[in-house]
């Protein structure tokens, strides 16, 4: 069913969506010197909820880049050598000056599995150097395969074409602005929207947000915001209202049409 825009859902909506699947919560660290409201528990994890080693990964869903990151991340690609033996490998400097003498870049250090990070002085000359690879070094026999940032073999795009109508129940005014509740938001979705009228709302009452994310499952049951180096916290159940795609959102013009209205929106 496609929300009407500008619609306001009534304060009474009820857990109307059920997605099997969704985590059971999502710890959520207070950053900075925030005071502990005194609606706040002190807690202490138990056992059974203790990770006893890191975990290998996490997702973070941050804003859309500005055009100036954007354009930079273009300059960059990772620089793989082989074969693993080969004598360029502890300083590759000087063979990938000769195989690319006319470019100007910087060799940084390595990463995402990389042998090393190489910073192009513009996208248009990455993509000469990318034109030209796998180039041999050192008169054959090892070659050096360029990737360019964001492709690497550890990087999984997705598409955030879906949207969902979150309430998050019993959420402190403390934590009333848009960047906390974005922050609250971000190991499970993107904030599109928030209900303007959460902000003049009493304390603990809902905040209703929109949120864009790859599946809706990734929302969890509840948010146990962590106070004081996670001392204290405050568990703020979340109801999943609504499920849709985002193109059932757009208008005639390819516009995203908000639930809450334009002051909703909130800024990339």
């Amino acid at each position: 069913m496609k929300p009407a825009g500008g619609a306001q859902p009534s304060a009474s909506l009820p857990d109307a969506v059920d997605i099997p699947g969704r985590p059971d919560f999502l710890d959520s660290f207070v950053q900075g010197n925030h005071t502990v409201p005194a609606t706040a528990v002190r807690w202490v994890t138990p056992e059974r909820e203790r990770r006893t080693t890191r975990p290998e990964s996490a997702v973070v869903y941050l804003p859309s880049p500005s055009p100036e990151m954007e354009y930079f991340g273009r300059c960059f690609a990772y620089a793989y050598i082989t074969p693993s033996d080969a004598p360029c490998k502890a300083n590759p400097a000087p063979a990938i000056r000769t195989a690319l003498p006319a470019l100007r870049y910087e060799l940084l250090p390595g990463c995402h599995g990389a042998d090393r990070t190489v910073r192009f002085g513009t996208p248009e000359d990455r993509e000469a150097a990318m034109a030209r690879q796998p180039f041999a070094l050192d008169g054959g026999g090892v070659s050096v395969k360029l990737v360019r940032e964001g492709e690497t073999s550890n990087v999984r795009r997705i598409r955030l074409d879906t949207l969902v109508h979150v309430e998050l129940r019993g959420y402190p005014r403390e934590l009333r602005s848009v960047e906390e509740i974005r922050t609250r938001c971000s190991g499970f979705g993107q904030l599109l929207e928030v209900d303007p009228a959460c902000f003049a709302a009493p304390d603990l009452s809902p905040v209703r947000v929109v949120i864009y994310t790859e599946h809706a499952r990734q929302v969890p049951r509840e948010v146990r915001i962590r106070w004081a180096a996670g001392l204290f916290r405050h568990v703020v159940p979340v109801t999943v209202l609504r499920v849709w795609d985002w193109s059932e959102s757009l208008d005639a013009d390819g516009k995203y049409v908000p639930i809450y209205g334009p002051d909703a929106l909130v800024p990339n």
